[in-house]
């Protein structure tokens, strides 16, 4: 939510025709007018910060973004929660790295990328902009403004590289941990099937540049929404099948601290409430369309538009997924476990 204050240009059908973006509000409000004008059965419509905090796509994308973020609810956790002692700290390790994380990517990330962006693209050019557009397309105009530039930029891309390589290493160790459980293969095997698998992703997504649609239309429906669904049915799972006493319990078990006992009706109604309510009114809004004239776009690209890639791309997701059922179903190992 780059531009909090929205004035944006809306056609007679209800779509958003341009979002105009200026510094200075008065000029914003008149270059939209002017717009308008120009645009037969076009008005002006201004979105205040309040307004734009009811609309369930910027909490939905909130909630993904930080589920991502901490590697909640894609099964990272659950893979190595199980390689944790029956009488490891929990609460103060999970409290320093969710902190510690946050911390560096919204105060220092923000405190980094966003005065830059201003500086060399001003207000309208930050509006709208995403981590991506602001990591690759400002950041190197800063470098390249900065003595040795090249230099620390070539550090800090580096580092970055770093990071996304560690990050993808963690995110497919509860893929190689199926694939050794369910089909009983070593270690070289489950790498070498999950990095062909991951290949043909990549090949995937690659071959379908153009406009990033492939590319975006997973990242939206498995990198924020599934993630979403999946953190949803965890923390309902954990207050009321698991039990909200056996889930306080062995969170304690060996902790380093104590958790409050406000936390207890959190994780058992408010968490739950509060994603599933998120859920539901995306749903309505987006799916059956009440109180919006038009849906997001990757709901768009899907239903109203009819988009191949975004259809094969859902298409790869469903096939991957139908994959990993059955090989659950059919896994000896799981038969036993559940008998």
């Amino acid at each position: 939510m780059w531009n909090p204050g929205k004035t944006l240009v809306m056609g007679e059908d209800g779509g958003k025709i341009a979002e105009v973006v200026d510094a200075d509000a008065v000029r914003q409000r008149e270059r939209a007018e002017d717009m308008a004008a120009a645009t037969p059965g076009a008005r002006v419509e201004r979105r205040t910060m309040l307004s734009q905090l009811a609309d369930p796509d910027l909490w939905l994308a909130a909630a993904g973004q930080i589920f991502f973020s901490l590697s909640v609810g894609f099964g990272v956790i659950l893979v190595y929660a199980s390689y944790v002692g029956p009488r490891d700290d929990i609460v103060l390790s999970g409290l320093t790295a969710s902190a510690t994380n946050e911390f560096c990517e919204v105060a220092l990330g923000g405190l980094i990328t966003l005065p830059a962006a201003v500086a060399f693209l001003g207000v309208a050019g930050v509006a709208g902009q995403g981590t991506f557009g602001l990591g690759f397309n400002v950041l190197p105009m800063v470098f390249s403004a900065m003595p040795a530039g090249s230099l620390f930029g070539a550090m800090f891309f580096f580092v970055l590289f770093i990071a996304a390589i560690t990050s993808s290493l963690s995110m497919l160790q509860p893929g190689i941990a199926l694939l050794e459980e369910a089909l009983g293969i070593g270690r070289k095997g489950s790498v070498g099937l999950l990095g062909t698998l991951t290949a043909l992703g990549t090949g995937f997504v690659a071959w379908f540049s153009r406009d990033l649609t492939a590319l975006d239309t997973l990242d939206f429906w498995v990198g924020t929404f599934l993630i979403f669904v999946l953190a949803m049915i965890q923390i309902v799972l954990f207050g009321w099948a698991f039990g909200i006493e056996r889930g306080w319990e062995e969170l304690h078990r060996g902790g380093a601290i104590r958790l409050p006992r406000f936390f207890r009706p959190i994780f058992r109604y408010v968490c739950p409430g509060f994603l599933v309510t998120i859920f539901v009114l995306w749903f309505l809004e987006n799916v059956v369309g009440l109180g919006r004239a038009e849906p997001s776009r990757y709901v768009a690209d899907l239903f109203e538009k009819g988009e191949p890639v975004a259809w094969l791309s859902i298409g790869v997701v469903l096939v991957v997924s139908v994959g990993l059922a059955v090989t659950i179903a059919s896994s000896k190992r799981y038969a036993d476990d559940e008998a």
